[in-house]
């Protein structure tokens, strides 16, 4: 907020000696009664066009995210059932056909009208795809599984491509916030949409289209301070300066309209002072609070921790460890929807499982099958009748693992975290965003795994991928509500997102005249003497 005032409407100070007995503090008021205009003055000049680039650009999120956002046919696509009985050569012979010796990881989906070996591999970001009955290799298997998982999700699949690239780091148009790593990008000529999707999950990361991207430049740039990255301290240090310099501007107008409270009840101001006084000192809380906590933002949020992707456990499987074949395939009864392979010690020795992802009737899931949905009753009191389910069983004598998933996830928590086991207090199953675990973190469902420490730390554990997929302590709880509720007007939610981003673009635009009415004046009064 940029207030200034009449020099008129500061109260002369007689000019007589100050008794030897004034106090410190008396001193001090009466300097800063002389001198609050003309602080108030240049310190709101520095803020102006900071303040300006904050305020306009936090006025064009609402249009990006809500108001504007353009629509997809789908955001999410529902598992389809493997059949199973298209599992025929086995997965260690189809390695060993196509010269392969080693993978990452392996999964099944349903393409093409045949079911193929997902193979993550080693030395590149691009998958392979081996055909479950023949052991043939897909040529260019990756790009045509990304074009065919964006053209369901947009809706049109005889939709033109334009482009189709792999993305391994974020950049200006694929930002951090998306979180998942490596993807494709889908350019469609239709509407100009890019459909980003993860074909190792077969899960859309985001989309955009032309007016979507404006938005997300402006906002990268003016909000975010984009263009000053890669000199990562300078910019959250210039950040907190200027931030600084609004809050002061914002106080300094506070107490100055204070200070010639006596003086305006006696001598009302009229036109652009009133206008800026007024609209000031209304919005002068909105001002603090957004610059307060978005100072809080800037110094607890680590940008290049986030830009270096969520961690996984990067476990490697020769070919000859893989038996997967038709017997295993019919360890879990149909309808199954994926599996994958891991690998964590049982008695010292390293040993892999095969984890399934099926569906099982509520009524039978046990300690065995941990369920990757949530198992509430629906606005009519009735619960599911059958839930997708994940089973570990050990991949050389079919023996399943009591607990497989909390198992797994308490392994991959002390692998990625650097924790014991006895620090491991509990784990929970999470299957909504909600609370501290929000849409932002991406990945469900994740196990929730809370450590013994001061700072009361959770580690959120997407088993399908084993990816620390979010680490929350109190600290990140206090900035999350600050951030959420005094930065984004989440309290205002219940009112509805409408009303909620309504009274955001307002103050933006309030703090935005403010601020012009405060040039106007600084230009046209003079400094007080």
């Amino acid at each position: 907020m940029i207030t200034n005032t009449l020099r008129s409407d500061v109260p002369a100070l007689e000019h007589t000696q100050t008794p030897a007995k004034t106090s410190i503090s008396s001193r001090s008021k009466q300097w800063f009664k002389r001198n609050a205009y003309n602080l108030h003055r240049w310190i709101s000049l520095i803020a102006l066009v900071p303040a300006l680039m904050w305020s306009l650009s936090g006025m064009s999120h609402p249009f990006m995210a809500h108001w504007f956002k353009p629509t997809i046919a789908k955001e999410f696509l529902p598992a389809l059932p493997i059949d199973q009985s298209a599992v025929t050569m086995p997965l260690s012979e189809a390695l060993r056909a196509n010269g392969i010796a080693e993978i990452k990881q392996f999964r099944l989906v349903n393409f093409k009208g045949a079911v193929f070996y997902q193979i993550q591999q080693i030395s590149s970001p691009e998958h392979v795809y081996l055909n479950t009955r023949t052991g043939t290799r897909l040529q260019n298997g990756d790009a045509l599984y990304a074009e065919f998982l964006a053209k369901q999700y947009f809706g049109n699949k005889n939709a033109q491509v334009l482009e189709k690239r792999i993305i391994t780091k974020f950049d200006d148009d694929y930002r951090y916030i998306n979180r998942l790593l490596p993807v494709w990008k889908i350019s469609f000529q239709e509407g100009g949409y890019d459909v980003y999707v993860e074909t190792a999950s077969g899960r859309m990361a985001t989309y955009n289209t032309p007016l979507r991207r404006a938005f997300l430049l402006t906002f990268q740039y003016l909000h975010n301070w984009g263009w000053l990255n890669g000199v990562e301290p300078m910019r959250v240090g210039v950040i907190v300066v200027f931030l600084s310099v609004i809050i002061c501007a914002a106080v300094a107008g506070i107490v100055l309209y204070s200070f010639t409270w006596k003086k305006r009840r006696s001598k009302p101001a009229s036109g652009l002072r009133k206008y800026h006084r007024s609209i000031g000192i209304a919005v002068s809380l909105s001002t603090f609070t957004f610059a307060a906590s978005g100072m809080y933002h800037a110094l607890h949020k680590e940008r290049l921790r986030d830009e270096a992707g969520q961690p996984a456990l990067q476990a490697t499987f020769k070919a000859e460890e893989l038996n997967f074949g038709a017997k295993e395939a019919a360890f879990v009864a149909p309808p199954m929807f994926d599996v994958s392979a891991v690998k964590m010690p049982v008695g010292g020795i390293p040993t892999v499982f095969y984890r399934f992802s099926h569906s099982v009737k509520l009524d039978a899931a046990d300690d065995c099958c941990a369920p990757m949905q949530s198992i509430k009753a629906d606005n009519n009191g009735k619960k599911p009748e059958s839930i997708k389910a994940a089973t570990y069983f050990i991949a050389e004598t079919g023996k399943p693992l009591p607990r497989g998933d909390a198992q797994y996830a308490k392994h991959v928590a002390v692998r990625l975290a650097g924790i014991s086991t006895s620090q491991i207090l509990r784990e929970s199953l999470i299957t909504e965003f909600k609370g501290e675990y929000g849409f932002i973190n991406k990945r469900l469902p994740v196990q929730r795994i809370d450590i013994a420490s001061e700072k009361k730390t959770a580690l959120y554990i997407e088993t399908q991928s084993g990816t620390l997929a979010a680490t929350v302590q109190d600290g990140d709880r206090l900035e999350g509500f600050s951030f959420a509720y005094v930065h984004k007007l989440e309290f205002l939610k219940p009112l509805g997102k409408d009303v909620r981003d309504g009274v955001a673009v307002g103050l933006g635009l309030l703090n935005s005249v403010v601020a012009m009415l405060g040039l106007v004046l600084f230009v046209r009064l003079p400094k007080k003497q």
